[in-house]
């Protein structure tokens, strides 16, 4: 028995889109062999389905222009502060992480929600709100912006006008909105929550993939940008803390100094903001500076007070030079000589 065979075709145009087909047909069967099968769109597993570790240190490492933004400027823009009270600066440090991770751990919250209870929403319209212009609005420039594209969400480089989307959907009998904000929205899942429907979002607001294996769970891969950005995260975080405490530590050290002299000889207090307690031993002490509190232990030869509201106390002195402004010098005993060429500066016996 004889069988006909394709006759191939004498026309170029007709082969060459014969070939076109061919390779089409090959590239997509090489494409199904380097991913696993995934289910039909809409097609989750029955929740409450797990979130892969993988997302959740994403979420616990999230890299953010703006995060980084923020940092910089509490470091930078009140370091004339810091400069003058450097705890101020650690507790400042701190208080930013936490105001920031109490932004991302909320919003977190709620994508992990979606992941673990979330069902795929019917799409029933989209409405352009705003769209930047060179005069208003925002407009990108080479940046990475989400497009989704059903549940595949690409990441190209985008520049021109951010745009604002409204998205209508329905889930069940609940109709309901989001906002897409950047890349205008096309046709991307939009998952929302059943126990509370109104709780809804676009795929292209998750800063991983949401790949799904062919029971309908959740597969944890990352984009190799997005491993680099929590990388550079996780830096970010550690060297902050780590400047937090050296400054702290170093500031405390610096608050509760103490330092004992040979009989005789010179000690100096200098800085600002500084709570010093020295023991004197017949020593010519000098303090320079404003608003620190000194307490000298012992017999001082020589107490001379520079700067400005600085409070000093003495157990015992035997001469007393006060040159600066506003500075309180209080001694225990003795018979001090006083010097007291400052202004409103007061010298008295405690």
């Amino acid at each position: 028995m004889c069988h006909d065979l394709p006759v191939p075709s004498d026309d170029p145009e007709d082969r060459i889109t014969e070939l076109e087909g061919e390779l089409a047909e090959a590239r997509a069967e090489a494409a199904s062999r380097r991913r696993p099968e995934s289910p039909a769109d809409g097609t989750l597993a029955p929740a409450p389905r797990r979130v892969p570790a993988t997302f959740l240190l994403a979420e616990l490492l999230p890299f953010r222009w703006w995060y980084i933004w923020g940092l910089f400027m509490v470091g930078v823009a009140l370091i004339a502060v810091w400069a003058a009270l450097p705890l101020a600066f650690t507790v400042t440090a701190v208080m930013a992480l936490v105001v920031i991770y109490g932004f991302q751990l909320f919003g977190a919250s709620r994508r992990l929600a979606l992941l673990k209870w979330g069902e795929a929403a019917t799409v029933t319209g989209s409405d352009v709100v705003t769209r930047g212009t060179y005069y208003s609005g925002t407009t990108w420039s080479n940046a990475y912006l989400p497009v989704a594209h059903g549940w595949s969400v690409e990441r190209p480089r985008y520049s021109g006008p951010s745009t604002k989307t409204q998205v209508s959907y329905r889930l069940g009998d609940h109709e309901g909105q989001i906002t897409v904000r950047g890349r205008e929205y096309e046709d991307g899942v939009v998952l929302a929550d059943p126990r509370n429907p109104a709780h809804a979002m676009c795929v292209s607001s998750f800063a991983y993939d949401l790949d799904r294996d062919p029971s309908g769970n959740w597969v944890g891969r990352l984009r190799p940008r997005l491993v680099v950005g929590m990388v550079v995260w996780a830096v970010v975080v550690i060297g902050w803390l780590a400047l937090a405490g050296f400054v702290a530590t170093w500031a405390l050290g610096a608050q509760s100094s103490s330092a004992t002299t040979p009989a005789g000889g010179k000690l100096s207090v200098n800085g600002n903001g500084k709570s010093v307690e020295l023991a004197c031993n017949a020593s010519a002490v000098t303090i320079n500076g404003n608003g620190n509190h000194v307490t000298l232990t012992g017999h001082c030869h020589r107490v001379a007070v520079n700067g400005a509201g600085n409070h000093v106390e003495i157990d015992e002195v035997d001469e007393i030079a006060a040159a600066g402004v506003g500075n309180e010098i209080t001694y225990q005993s003795g018979n001090p000589a006083i010097d007291d060429s400052g202004v409103s500066s007061s010298i008295h016996l405690g």
